[in-house]
């Protein structure tokens, strides 16, 4: 028989098919550590980014504490101590009581972040103090994001948690934009200026500019004006320092001091995906962000009272409500100031007492 010729095309294609069964193999073998090993240097390049951003933080905020005569040592220490610090959730085994306990601790740890500071800087103005701690508060979330993705990557590269890294890896993107827009609210609550989550407070001075105010709790005041035949009761947080006062006490005393017929609160509500900056809309409940404790004490008073509770919020992204508020933002207050008065004159007649909480944090604003 005449002996078979191999040609070149043959030689390729033998060649070819194994080279494909040994990749098959190496990858059934070590395909889970090879992609372990592209995901932990797709992490490691965003954690390098997170890790900068949280360097940079603390020096700003160590910056401004030097700014205002403070010690570069104590700067430091303080700086530390503050971006380290942390609350406690109550125990919930028994939820009796559950929502006092939660104020009292929110309200402990609001006052460490101004008692400290008050120590720190002693010839600081209240406004000047409530900034910095402003400051403070995003340098403190900044340093717990990054620490917290940190654990987690340190943790799925030690014991080769495929599943946790790829979790970690999805909600990268997520993580990012959180903590670049706590590191671009630094300069706002540095230079005092107004930021998107004022948009409650500045709707009340569209309703009414020369309305004067009384404090009438803690960090929170308010004052009377005349709407079409209506009395005003309008409550917000004491500015232009960066504070969020105590709506719900504030909002919770009027109810028992006057008879309301309605409660609007206007404030600032974080949008979806696909949805637009400064879209104004309405609805029924509280407007009242934070761990809960405000929205309740105006919920069980408004029930007690059966006071009806109306919402006016307009939508923005994080970035955009902690961040100097955008002509986007400010334009949409007038919208929202003109909603809060359409909907006192559809569903309040004259003579009605109407409470209207502009919510939010006071900076820039007077």
């Amino acid at each position: 028989m005449p002996g078979y010729m191999v040609s070149t095309m043959d030689i390729l294609v033998y060649t070819s098919n194994f080279a494909w069964i040994i990749l098959i193999v190496v990858f059934l073998a070590y395909g889970q550590r090879i992609q372990i090993e592209l995901s932990l240097r797709s992490v490691n390049k965003r954690l390098q980014k997170l890790e900068k951003m949280n360097s940079d933080a603390m020096n700003t905020f160590i910056d401004a504490l030097k700014k205002k005569g403070v010690a570069e040592a104590d700067a430091k220490a303080e700086a530390d101590i503050i971006t380290n610090s942390f609350l406690i959730q109550p125990t919930s085994l028994d939820p009796h009581g559950i929502v006092n306990k939660l104020e009292q601790l929110v309200r402990n740890y609001e006052d460490f972040f101004i008692g400290r500071l008050k120590r720190l800087m002693p010839n600081e103005q209240i406004v000047s103090i409530q900034n910095m701690s402003n400051i403070a508060e995003s340098a403190l979330a900044l340093n717990e994001i990054y620490k917290f993705v940190r654990h987690y990557y340190i943790s799925a590269k030690k014991y080769h948690d495929y599943y946790s890294l790829i979790m970690l890896q999805i909600q990268m993107s997520s993580i990012i934009d959180a903590a670049e827009a706590y590191f671009e609210s630094m300069p706002a609550f540095i230079s005092g200026e107004s930021i998107g989550d004022t948009l409650g407070p500045v709707v009340l001075t569209q309703l009414s500019p020369n309305v004067q105010y009384k404090e009438i709790t803690k960090d929170t005041e308010m004052g009377e004006t005349d709407f079409e035949g209506r009395k005003l009761l309008l409550i917000k947080a004491k500015g232009p320092g960066g504070t969020v006062g105590m709506p719900g006490e504030a909002i919770s005393k009027v109810l028992d001091s006057y008879p309301a017929s309605m409660v609007i609160t206007v404030d600032a509500a974080l949008k979806l995906e696909g949805e637009d900056t400064g879209e104004t809309v309405e609805g029924y409940g509280v407007a009242i962000g934070g761990p809960g404790t405000d929205r309740f004490e105006v919920e069980e008073a408004a029930a007690r009272k059966k006071v009806p509770l109306y919402v006016v919020v307009v939508k923005m992204s994080l970035k955009e409500a902690i961040c100097k508020m955008t002509d986007k933002v400010r334009r949409a207050s007038l919208d929202a100031s003109e909603k809060v008065k359409a909907a006192i004159k559809e569903r309040t007649k004259e003579g009605d007492v109407v409470i209207v909480a502009g919510i939010g944090n006071t900076i820039g604003v007077p």
